[in-house]
C-alpha cells in the first residue's frame, strides 16, 4: 500500500515527522491529514481541503516552546513522557475516492496496530467513514460525534460515502456498538426517515439545546466505564461564534469549554482510541480563530491520551 505523503506546512506543534511504514518503538499519538475522501462532486475542489495545514499553521508560534503552561490541560502544552509524531498529509485526490478511502483506512490501521492513537485532520465529513473502518479489530467501539447534523442519509448523488452519511455507514460496522451524537440543531439534509432509522438503531441524540440546559455531564454519562471511544468532531457542531469557518453555519452550537469538558470526562472513565476533526473551511475563517480552535481540540486530545497512558501504565504495573 502506498503511503506517500504530500508536503505539509510543518508538523503539528513541531513534533517529529514520521513514516507510518517504519514505526519503531513506542509511539503514543500519530497525526495525519486527509484533505479528501469521497467528494460530493468529483469535479469540484473539497471545501475543506486546506484544513489540515491550516490547523498545523495555527499552532506554529506556540510550537516554539511546548513546555509553556496550558490552562486547558492543567499542564505543559505538550505533556512530558508522551511521544507524538506527525505523518503529514496523505496523498489523497478529489478524483480518486476509492483510493482515498483505502489510504485513510490502511494508514489508520497501521497506526492502531502499532498501539498508537491516530489523530486525523480532515477534510470533509466523508473522511471519518474509512477512519472508522480501520478499527475493525480494535472494537467494540463507542463513537461520540459532535455535529450540527444527523449524517444518516443512505446515499447522496448516488454515493453512500459522502459527508451526508458517516453515521449511517458507522451503524453498519459490527464493531461499533454505540453511537452518541451531540450538538444537533437547525436544518440539515436529513429526512424524518433518517431520524427514525437512527433512533431505531439505538443512537443517543443529545441536541445542542440539551447541552445548554444540562451541561456536558449527561453526554459523558452515556459512555460506560472502560469503553473504547472514537471522538469525531465536525466543526459545525460548534457555535459559529467559536468556529466561523464552516460550510453550513448553524447558530446555537456547543462552545469551546463544552468540548474541553467532554474530553476530560471521557479520559477519566473511558479510553480514547482515535480522534478526528473535520469540516473546517479555512477560506471562511475569521482571523484564524476557527483553525486555532480546532488545533486546541487536538492539543487537548493529546493531553488526554497522555493521561490515559499513565493510567494504563499504572494499572498494568
Amino acid at each position: 500500500m502506498a503511503r506517500k505523503t504530500q508536503k505539509t506546512v510543518d508538523t503539528f506543534l513541531g513534533v517529529p515527522a514520521c513514516d507510518v511504514s517504519h514505526m519503531n518503538g513506542r509511539i503514543d499519538v500519530v497525526i495525519m491529514g486527509a484533505s479528501h475522501a469521497t467528494p460530493l462532486s468529483p469535479d469540484g475542489a473539497s471545501h475543506a481541503q486546506e484544513a489540515p495545514d491550516a490547523i498545523r499553521r495555527s499552532m506554529k508560534e506556540a510550537a516554539s516552546d511546548t513546555t509553556r503552561w496550558d490552562f486547558d490541560q492543567d499542564g505543559p502544552l505538550l505533556p512530558a513522557g508522551i511521544d507524538v509524531r506527525d505523518a503529514g498529509n496523505l496523498a489523497t485526490k478529489q478524483s480518486t475516492p476509492g483510493r482515498n478511502r483505502d489510504l485513510i483506512r490502511e494508514t489508520a490501521r497501521v497506526i492502531l496496530n502499532a498501539s498508537a492513537v491516530p489523530v486525523l485532520l480532515g477534510g470533509d465529513d466523508s473522511v471519518p467513514i474509512p477512519f472508522f473502518e480501520a478499527f475493525e479489530t480494535h472494537g467494540p467501539l463507542t463513537i461520540i460525534q459532535v455535529d450540527a447534523h444527523l449524517d444518516w442519509r443512505e446515499e447522496r448523488n448516488g454515493s453512500r460515502h459522502t459527508f451526508s452519511s458517516p453515521m449511517r455507514r458507522a451503524s453498519e460496522m459490527p464493531w461499533i456498538e454505540r453511537i452518541i451524537q451531540v450538538g444537533m440543531r437547525g436544518i440539515g439534509g436529513s429526512r424524518k426517515k433518517d431520524l427514525d432509522d437512527a433512533l431505531r438503531w439505538g443512537v443517543r441524540i443529545i441536541p445542542a439545546a440539551d447541552v445548554r440546559r444540562h451541561g456536558i455531564g449527561p453526554v459523558v454519562d452515556c459512555v460506560p466505564d472502560g469503553a473504547r471511544c472514537v471522538v469525531t468532531i465536525d466543526c459545525d457542531g460548534l457555535d459559529p461564534s467559536v468556529i466561523p469557518a464552516v460550510l453550513v453555519p448553524q447558530p446555537g452550537g456547543l462552545n469551546f469549554i463544552d468540548v474541553m469538558e467532554l474530553f476530560d470526562g471521557l479520559a477519566a472513565k473511558a479510553w480514547i482510541e482515535g480522534i478526528d476533526v473535520v469540516e473546517l473551511v479555512p477560506s471562511r475563517d475569521v482571523n484564524g480563530i476557527g483553525a486555532l480552535t480546532a488545533a486546541r481540540f487536538i492539543c487537548k486530545a493529546i493531553g488526554c491520551v497522555a493521561s490515559q497512558r499513565r493510567r494504563r501504565d499504572v494499572t498494568s504495573s
